[in-house]
């Protein structure tokens, strides 16, 4: 009696660990960190450094050398823990909003995430209940993009007031 306790117990044991670990390997960490990247005036350029926000230290080698600004400003980093197959959004600056689908990690033995991405700007359309404007989200960009498990990837996004919208997406799985 007492070893088809254990047994039973072990076998329960078992039964309730293995939708844990399922779960888990089935969920991606995303982060997103939103940077204004801009041209200083050439009275103020000369022969002065790239202004880097300090906060983008992991970003400084890939940001001066794919993109030809002066001055990089962070403005935000948000991070949430995003399903297979599942989509999250993250609001950014100047009403737009990036929608984040994790896709596949790992296909064929890869150390690969694979993710849609789709970039959206809030566009205010018509009136309605109570005469509010209902807005609407006009899709700017949309694309799968692979990254190594952990890595970042740096997307050039719209002009915004204070320069260019540059996104650093990062996951891990």
């Amino acid at each position: 009696m007492r070893t088809t306790v254990i047994v039973c117990s072990i076998a329960l044991l078992m039964t309730l660990a293995a939708p844990a670990s399922a779960a888990s390997s089935r969920e991606i960490v995303v982060e997103v960190t939103s940077i204004v990247a801009a041209k200083r005036p050439a009275s103020e350029r000369g022969e002065a450094p790239v202004e880097l926000d300090p906060r983008l230290g992991p970003f400084s080698k890939n940001l001066t050398s794919l993109f030809a600004y002066d001055s990089y400003t962070f403005l935000s980093k948000d991070r949430a823990v995003v399903q297979f197959s599942d989509a999250t959004v993250f609001g950014l600056p100047e009403h737009f909003s990036i929608e984040i689908a994790p896709q596949q990690l790992g296909r064929d033995g890869s150390d690969m995430i694979e993710m849609l991405v789709t970039l959206f700007r809030e566009v205010p359309r018509g009136k309605g209940g109570q005469g509010r404007a209902t807005p609407e989200r006009d899709v700017i960009l949309r694309t799968k993009i692979r990254l190594k498990n952990g890595g970042t990837v740096l997307l050039g996004g719209p002009p915004i007031r204070a320069g260019v919208l540059v996104l650093a997406l990062s996951a891990r799985g």
